[in-house]
């Protein structure tokens, strides 16, 4: 497996090969990368390994990892048990950032 360090080389290569505006695949991609980046973040500052986080949200450690290098995007059910697992409350934001926010969940 490619470590950390050079993950990050290869996305910034790959970040600087092909615009954005260009490609949706690529801003799709680029969206997977930025989120499997953000879990890393939160799991790793709360010391919990991938093994640890996978039993607690009943998903394999292989899964996790592949969510965290972009290559798999988790379900909202997904998401929310790994947020349980790491004990964080996700705040996910989709749609046109100068729209107006609805909070669906609110009530």
């Amino acid at each position: 497996m490619t470590g950390h360090s050079s993950w990050k080389t290869l996305k910034a290569k790959r970040l600087l090969e092909v615009e954005a505006d260009e490609h949706p695949e690529y801003t799709r991609a680029v969206r997977d990368m930025d989120l499997g980046d953000r879990l890393r973040e939160v799991r790793t500052a709360r010391n919990l390994t991938q093994a640890e986080v996978a039993r607690r949200a009943g998903i394999s450690q292989p899964a996790l990892s592949r969510i965290e290098l972009g290559g798999g995007v988790p379900t909202l059910e997904m998401l929310d048990r790994i947020g349980r697992a790491m004990g964080v409350r996700f705040t996910i934001s989709v749609g046109d950032d100068q729209a107006e926010q609805i909070d669906l969940l609110a009530g």
